[in-house]
């Protein structure tokens, strides 16, 4: 039996011609040695060749014995492109249905959605899964608001109603000031800004209203998993009327499904020990991280084989609907 990765990314044709010849952010630029990728402020990285030929993936995979890599864009999306951006949206998942379905269940993907119009975006969603798409990803912010505003809820809607999941991918952060040396937009800024984007749509009552919704968290949960004890805390101060949940934040952070992307093993550990076997999936972000690290990361941590299993694959298959997949 083969891994299952749910988290490798793909730059979609259409995306890289929508950003040409941009002259301001979301752009593409012609470097020395790479094209890069400019998404504003400070978040700008290369255009890998992994990101928009999947042969080399293919070949990672089969040296990680990864049956199936399920495919994710990357910032900025179609975030920035104006009225432009759901043809975009849409071109953009007509490209990853077709490698998909083309690729003998090798790769999966994911809807990339044009969040500026939320009833565009869940019309898209919709689509993208008749078109054999596994769900969608949302960027931790829509161009600097954040995902809990009520504008975006037919998205989240949708996605209940279809029984699809969301998947919550890093974007430029919300709060950037100081961050832009040091690699801190990567290191610290992804990881600030997801955290408190799924923090603050499970405080926004989500689960309540959706009880099923599934929603996955990459890097390991974020900061979440060292948290959940500080946010029950801190809302205990909060005037009772102020958050009307069903149940305590802890618990409803919970339900969140988180995948593997971690080089220490602690941290996935804690994971693991918090959420449940149940809710983490096997997955690299290739090309970004090191998919090898990640797996010995992941077997240091000498896990039973039926628990190890369904991380590297049951979860994935259940999640993500892959039924069909080598892994």
């Amino acid at each position: 039996m083969r891994r299952i990765d749910v988290h490798a990314h793909y730059f979609p044709a259409a995306l890289v011609d929508a950003l040409e010849g941009r002259d301001r952010a979301p752009r593409m630029i012609d470097a020395p040695e790479m094209r890069l990728i400019d998404c504003g402020g400070d978040l700008v990285y290369p255009l890998f060749p992994q990101l928009t030929d999947l042969d080399p993936q293919l070949a990672r995979m089969d040296r990680e014995e990864i049956g199936t890599a399920v495919l994710s864009g990357l910032p900025p999306g179609v975030d920035g492109l104006g009225s432009d951006a759901v043809a975009v949206a849409r071109a953009c998942n007509d490209e990853l249905a077709e490698l998909a379905g083309g690729s003998e269940g090798r790769f999966a993907a994911i809807a990339i959605l044009p969040m500026s119009d939320p009833e565009a975006a869940a019309d898209e969603l919709e689509r993208a899964l008749m078109l054999g798409l596994s769900g969608a990803q949302l960027l931790s912010n829509v161009e600097g608001e954040p995902l809990d505003d009520p504008r975006f809820r037919p998205v989240f809607e949708r996605a209940a109603a279809l029984d699809r999941p969301l998947v919550l991918h890093p974007t430029r952060p919300r709060a950037e000031q100081g961050l832009g040396e040091y690699g801190l937009i990567t290191t610290f800024g992804f990881i600030f800004d997801t955290a408190v984007c799924a923090t603050r749509l499970v405080l926004s009552g989500i689960y309540d209203r959706h009880p099923d919704l599934k929603l996955l968290l990459p890097h390991v949960g974020s900061l979440i998993p060292y948290q959940l004890a500080r946010v029950d805390h801190e809302l205990q101060l909060m005037d009772p009327d102020d958050l009307a949940l069903s149940e305590p934040p802890s618990e409803h952070l919970r339900r969140l499904y988180l995948d593997s992307v971690c080089l220490w093993p602690p941290a996935l550990s804690l994971a693991l020990e918090v959420f449940g076997f149940e809710q983490v999936l096997f997955a690299t972000d290739e090309p970004f991280w090191r998919g090898g690290a990640g797996i010995e990361t992941l077997e240091s941590l000498s896990l039973e084989p039926d628990v190890l299993r369904e991380v590297e694959r049951g979860n994935a298959k259940r999640l993500f609907s892959l039924n069909g997949s080598p892994g």
